[in-house]
């Protein structure tokens, strides 16, 4: 009997068999994410409910030696939860619970396969949030999040979502199962290593319950989009909205080509009357729509705006945010894409933009390059859509080796090849162009003392 009948064999004698697939279509589904570059190769799906599922999958695929790619959401754009070569998908969905809600200790209890955006409705009535937002908010899950060390839209105010983990359960692949932190606030007693599990991408242990901090809910919000005539334009605005607005939560960007996408794609009008060469979307918490006006005033002397459009209620604001939030959606909507996910220091955006965007001007002629993404703190996301006179296989190529010189930018600037989605399988051979060798090094220390048969997520981060 082959080592994965033994291990299914014994998986079967404790989990039901309605949480173990091996069909095609589960096989398939359940092996990919949204990255949709890598072919998806799974031996078996896994569904425990219960940490102590999770504790018995691992200490058994331990003992026979079986690869397990972790996976809850599968929102991300790296290949991070990806099984390429017949691992077995532990996938976390079924521990999707959530609560209670300590109202005093503003925290929350949640396993890792609850979606972010249940979580989110789930403190609304206690006038609380998790404040960790992005557009995959309906897919993607808390453990995912937190593996990944999400960001999202709302960064520029409270930060990635390390800053709203207190505690963690987590699995280690001989099946020990840990508790960091639990629920303190403080505890300065060595090593953290709840903060060394979170952005980890599933290659350290397996998470299946956090204590997630809250924050009070915004009483009120403002939702404004503008028109500018370039990127120059648009970081002097924001620099002076920053200033003028202690309360921004939000400022996002696309350019016109992303604005044109998203209009084409959800057959929505232009938010704007005149239109630039890039658009901002600008969020501010608590404050009133009157007090907004007057301050903003003041910077809209400066004529860096070309047009601009205040939401007057909450459909408007969430018809304006759909502007933003659509573009990744409509740009892969039926098309191959390359996707580049990475970040530089907000100071050196202006410099870097121009810099990359001359670079695909000459070396992707006529190619459709898209720019969007979080000028609040550096992060922007570039998709190239293959030309349709193009091959598959001549794109991807080409994509990748113009990559290079994108990383050799990123490099002088003290960016990084990935912001938000993690390394995965398809950004490890760029780690080095962020993470220098003695960083790389102390790294596959850290895996080996987690994971000294190179188990689990095999192949992600580094080889």
């Amino acid at each position: 009997m082959k080592k994965l009948d033994k291990f299914l064999t014994e998986v079967g004698g404790f989990l039901p068999a309605e949480q173990v697939r091996t069909d095609p279509d589960s096989l398939s589904y359940h092996a990919q994410d949204w990255s949709r570059v890598l072919t998806p190769n799974a031996s078996a799906i896994l569904f425990p409910a219960s940490t102590e599922e999770v504790s018995k999958i691992l200490k058994s695929a331990n003992e026979h030696r079986i690869d397990i790619v972790p996976s809850g959401g599968r929102t991300g754009l790296s290949g991070g939860a990806v099984a390429t070569r017949g691992e077995v998908v532990l996938s976390l969905t079924k521990l999707n619970h959530i609560g209670p809600i300590h109202e005093g200790a503003l925290t929350l209890q949640a396993g890792a396969g609850a979606i972010t955006e249940a979580v989110h409705k789930f403190c609304e009535p206690h006038g609380l949030t998790w404040p960790v937002d992005f557009a995959s908010k309906g897919s993607s899950t808390v453990g995912g999040n937190i593996a990944t060390n999400a960001g999202g839209i709302r960064v520029i105010r409270y930060g990635n979502t390390r800053n709203w983990v207190l505690g963690l359960t987590l699995v280690t692949m001989d099946g020990t199962i840990h508790t960091f932190n639990s629920e303190l606030e403080k505890n300065n007693t060595g090593y953290d290593l709840r903060q060394l599990m979170i952005g980890s991408e599933g290659t350290l242990g397996v998470i299946t319950e956090a204590t997630l901090k809250l924050a009070p809910l915004p009483k009120e919000t403002q939702v404004l989009f503008f028109s500018l005539k370039g990127f120059p334009e648009l970081i002097g605005f924001f620099n002076a909205c920053r200033k003028t607005f202690p309360e921004l939560s939000a400022f996002e960007c696309l350019d016109h080509k992303s604005l044109e996408s998203v209009t084409e794609h959800f057959k929505i009008p232009f938010p704007v009357e005149t239109a630039g060469e890039v658009y901002a979307l600008m969020e501010v918490e608590n404050t009133s729509l009157s007090s907004l006006e007057a301050r903003l005033e003041k910077i809209l002397e400066d004529g860096l705006i070309l047009d601009a459009v205040i939401a007057q209620n909450e459909r408007e604001k969430k018809s304006l945010w759909q502007y933003r939030e659509g573009v990744a959606e409509s740009i892969l909507h039926g098309s191959l894409v390359h996707q580049e996910d990475v970040s530089v220091p907000v100071a050196k955006l202006p410099e870097f933009y121009s810099t990359i965007l001359k670079r695909y001007q000459d070396a992707l002629p006529g190619w459709p390059v898209y720019f969007f993404g979080h000028i609040g703190d550096g992060n922007l996301h570039i998709f190239i859509k293959k030309p349709e006179t193009m091959g598959h296989f001549e794109f991807q190529e080409s994509a990748r080796k113009s990559d290079h010189e994108l990383f050799e930018i990123l490099k002088h600037h003290k960016g990084s090849v990935s912001a938000e989605h993690g390394i995965g399988l398809l950004k490890r051979h760029a780690l080095h162009f962020t993470r220098s060798g003695p960083e790389l090094e102390i790294m596959k220390g850290i895996k080996k003392t987690f994971d000294p048969n190179g188990l689990l997520n095999p192949g992600k981060i580094f080889s």
